[in-house]
């Protein structure tokens, strides 16, 4: 659950996702939680514009939270018992999008305690415009240069049953840099033909 980082010289979160079932999940649900996880609504901004907590505890770019999920539409429970994953804010900035899901084992017991469902942010792309950071100052939205990715942990799906709470795991990418250096390699040769030799 807990490795030593050497770069950080410190203790880092590294929990397998069993562990993230029964170690912090059910004990939740059973209201005895531990601190290492804490609540956050993942869905009231973009990802790059919530409060990560910075520190060595969580590995870089990587962050633990339990989240309480409301349902698309709940006077069809257990009709799809899809999950409102678009950003709450008034305009319309993007939402996450469900991919992969997958079943999670106990590797004692030898049986599924668990689903693991991953997304990804996707951008609306008629909102372009500078968005307010946590501390009320303004920012541009997040770069093509940068993929948000996020992982939910959830007991076993159940007929008639929507799982409100959950834990996720956000983390972001940074994607290849190539075709920014190529274009700024471009530029500079350019320019560089454009100067006087004397």
């Amino acid at each position: 659950m807990y490795e030593y980082n050497d770069e950080d010289g410190g203790i880092q979160f590294q929990p397998y996702d069993d562990e993230l079932i029964n170690e912090y999940l059910i004990p939740k649900l059973e209201g005895k939680p531990r601190r290492e996880i804490t609540m956050k609504d993942v869905y009231s901004k973009e990802p790059w514009l919530l409060d990560h907590p910075m520190g060595s505890f969580f590995k870089k770019n990587e962050w633990y939270y339990l989240v309480t999920r409301t349902q698309l539409a709940k006077k069809n429970i257990g009709c799809g018992q899809k999950a409102k994953r678009k950003i709450t804010r008034d305009d319309d900035s993007g939402s996450w999008k469900a991919n992969s899901k997958d079943d999670i084992t106990d590797n004692e017991k030898k049986m599924v305690i668990g689903e693991k469902q991953t997304l990804a942010f996707v951008k609306s792309k008629v909102n372009n415009k500078k968005q307010k950071s946590g501390d009320g100052t303004s920012c541009n939205v997040s770069r093509d240069s940068e993929s948000w990715i996020m992982t939910e942990y959830m007991l076993p799906e159940e007929k008639d049953k929507f799982h409100e709470l959950v834990i996720c795991k956000i983390h972001v990418i940074k994607n290849s840099k190539k075709k920014d250096d190529d274009h700024n390699e471009a530029c500079t040769s350019k320019v560089a033909t454009l100067v006087p030799v004397s």
